[in-house]
């Protein structure tokens, strides 16, 4: 709604979600106890309805619980006022746009990632500012990993610095359990070491006490801490590194998570 000349790769879905502001007090007073909004909506305007057979496009009706969004969404969003027939006025009120890539990260399905790439290549996300609206969703640990690994898998934008692909595999390298966490990126061709952010509540920090940070299955590899590549005699001889090799992970914050299993 507030781009209008969007990516036709993200204006292709017929289908609308609608979740109008009344939704609760319309619930209140209908005699059926059950009687839920969304429902209603999806059975007079949803898919295979009349109202989907003549205008083309369909509209499903969501609740508050439907959407992962970042609790401080309605101060960004994205707010218009449409004229219906005669004198009614319908204010239309939609996530910004960095709210709805947050939505779509906690899903994931095929067309939440063509969505967000369209986007990404059309303008270039702020990963930063994506990756604190995630930790201010509280996402599952699994989903955070599986956010974070597809934001870091997308490609530069245009003009910026860029690190020389790697060619790799699934090569595991050591790291502290407890800090830090390995990923396979989504082409299969890399695996990142990425420590705990805490201020982000994300592992979003290329970085590896106990060896390379990026490992190919080539045998090339990264040396970083704090994101900064160094050479493997500096890594070798930095303090923290060292005090890592003897236990101690004081220098790393720990999460305030439990691992699964």
């Amino acid at each position: 709604m507030g781009w209008p000349g969007a990516p036709v790769t993200m204006c292709m879905s017929p289908e609308i979600d609608a979740y109008p502001a009344n939704a609760r007090a319309w619930e209140a007073a209908q005699d059926d106890d059950l009687a839920e909004a969304s429902e209603e909506i999806s059975v007079i305007f949803g898919e295979g309805s009349h109202f989907h057979t003549a205008h083309g496009f369909y509209i499903d009706g969501v609740d508050d619980r439907t959407a992962r969004l970042p609790p401080s969404w309605p101060s960004r969003a994205v707010v218009r006022e449409v004229r219906g027939h005669g004198t009614a006025t319908v204010t239309v009120v939609a996530p910004g746009p960095e709210d709805l890539i947050v939505s779509k990260l906690a899903r994931l399905a095929d067309k939440d990632r063509d969505y967000i790439a369209a986007y990404h290549r059309a303008r270039p996300l702020d990963l930063a500012v994506i990756q604190a609206r995630v930790a201010e969703c509280g996402f599952e640990e699994v989903l955070a990993q599986r956010a974070l690994a597809f934001l870091a898998g997308l490609p530069s934008p245009p003009g910026r610095a860029t690190a020389a692909p790697v060619r790799a595999g699934a090569v595991l390298p050591p790291h502290p359990a407890g800090t830090h966490c390995a990923f396979l990126m989504d082409e299969r061709r890399s695996v990142s070491v990425r420590a705990w952010n805490e201020a982000a509540g994300l592992y979003d920090i290329l970085d590896n006490p106990l060896g390379p940070a990026v490992v190919a299955q080539d045998g090339a590899s990264a040396f970083l801490i704090d994101g900064e590549e160094l050479t493997q005699e500096a890594w070798d001889a930095h303090p923290r590194v060292r005090a890592a090799r003897h236990g101690d992970l004081s220098g790393y914050p720990r999460p305030n998570w439990t691992p699964p299993g």
